[in-house]
């Protein structure tokens, strides 16, 4: 596998192509986990960055917005973390 550009990032393409490479030689090691997954996706795959980005920018602008006594409420709750 190749990285072929490096839009919606600031890594540069020998940066992206080293991450994809250690992800890859993880996999041969020790199998598939959804981590190495993601990130051989997000490596290869423009449109993957870019929804990635634009998730990433909206739950900021969503924690941005929040009162910030209600924020903290969030996070100090007990029940936070738990499925």
């Amino acid at each position: 596998m190749r990285v072929d550009n490096n839009k919606y990032t600031s890594k540069t393409v020998q940066e992206m192509q080293e991450q994809l490479n250690r992800c890859l030689d993880f996999e041969n090691k020790f199998g598939k986990t959804t981590r190495t997954t993601a990130w051989i996706k997000w490596c290869t795959d423009e449109k993957y960055r870019k929804r990635s980005i634009d998730f990433n920018q909206s739950i900021a602008r969503t924690m941005k917005s929040m009162n910030p006594i209600e924020l903290n409420n969030i996070i100090n709750d007990n029940r936070y973390g738990e499925y």
